[in-house]
């Protein structure tokens, strides 16, 4: 009999643990109230000098230091940095396309906010058209017939679509254009695979690096686009913003963080392209770099410059819903 009390009582103490451990695995906690625990954030970059803020938080620590757990993915095109963020496999995107997203806006109105903008003005060179070295072509006129390689996806397709319009050329029977990976696309060059490259950084330095370029024109965008003109964006998903704001506050605050390093010394940052672009430490030296800034840190003419990207694919009924830059914007 007491054998059996016995037995009786232990069976009593496990269920009472058991009703212990469930309720409390049941508790839902946000992942910004766990204490020390560190939040886990998605980051997704394309491996060009736009994501230098980001290069620089990760080689820092920054993102520890705000109690981020940054788990980083690279993506070889802009617009698989975008089906990412709007499918929920990533949270938020660097060096991200500024068409792409508009584009997406369209589409899927309220999904993404733009929290950086990366991009090219008179002090600095982000993209160009370059040509193999030896090529006789000395206009864009003249690049008829010829292959041309850039980005994959829609936002450079349609720059290049624009760009050529306006010097006399149809992309869909004058030129052929050659959508290739970053990786690729100077290799491409060099052994002649394409007559000619709309490429942005670190391409252009690693093509004339290899001695298998020459400037056809440079920043083109800021001629046929706008002046700056803002080829990529820091991009969040607004489910994720929705989803955990402590996160994002703290993800937006090392961005600004390193943004504002860049800006106080950018010669000092050049060193952190190394490991994540195909740069070596000689070529992030002269890599030419663009222009920085936060969202929060925008002038009107930034935004109306966006406004005028956005509206080249609006031309070419690519967007066919009206997108506004302005709402676009993440303001605190």
């Amino acid at each position: 009999m007491k054998n059996t009390h016995k037995i009786w009582l232990s069976i009593g103490v496990l269920v009472l643990i058991l009703a212990v451990v469930i309720g409390f695995s049941n508790r839902k906690v946000s992942p910004a109230s766990q204490g020390n625990a560190l939040i886990r954030v998605r980051i997704g970059y394309l491996p060009v000098v736009h994501a230098l803020p980001l290069y620089v938080a990760i080689d820092k620590g920054y993102f520890k230091d705000a109690g981020i757990d940054a788990e980083v993915t690279k993506f070889e095109a802009p617009n698989q940095i975008i089906d990412a963020l709007l499918s929920g496999q990533i949270d938020v995107a660097m060096a991200a396309a500024t068409g792409i997203t508009a584009v997406a806006e369209g589409k899927k109105p309220g999904s993404l906010k733009i929290f950086a903008v990366q991009g090219g003005d008179d002090a600095h060179i982000a993209e160009a058209l370059i040509v193999q070295k030896d090529s006789q072509v000395k206009t864009i006129a003249e690049l008829k017939g010829k292959k041309i390689g850039l980005l994959p996806g829609i936002q450079w397709r349609t720059i290049a679509r624009n760009m050529f319009d306006m010097n006399g050329l149809d992309i869909n029977r004058d030129v052929t254009l050659v959508e290739l990976a970053v990786p690729l696309q100077a290799q491409a060059l060099a052994t002649k695979q394409v007559d000619a490259l709309l490429a942005v950084e670190p391409v252009l330095t690693i093509a004339k690096s290899l001695g298998a370029s020459r400037d056809l024109v440079i920043s083109p965008n800021l001629r046929y686009i706008s002046n700056p003109f803002y080829a990529g964006v820091g991009d969040v998903s607004v489910s994720f913003m929705k989803k955990d704001p402590a996160a994002f506050e703290k993800v937006l605050a090392v961005f600004d963080r390193a943004t504002k390093e860049l800006d106080a010394d950018i010669a000092a940052a050049r060193p952190h392209l190394v490991g994540h672009t195909a740069l070596t430490i000689e070529l992030s030296k002269s890599v030419n770099l663009p222009t920085y800034k936060m969202s929060a840190d925008m002038n009107a003419n930034d935004v109306a410059s966006v406004q005028k990207f956005i509206d080249v694919f609006a031309k070419y009924k690519v967007i066919e819903n009206p997108v506004r830059a302005i709402d676009l914007m993440y303001r605190q």
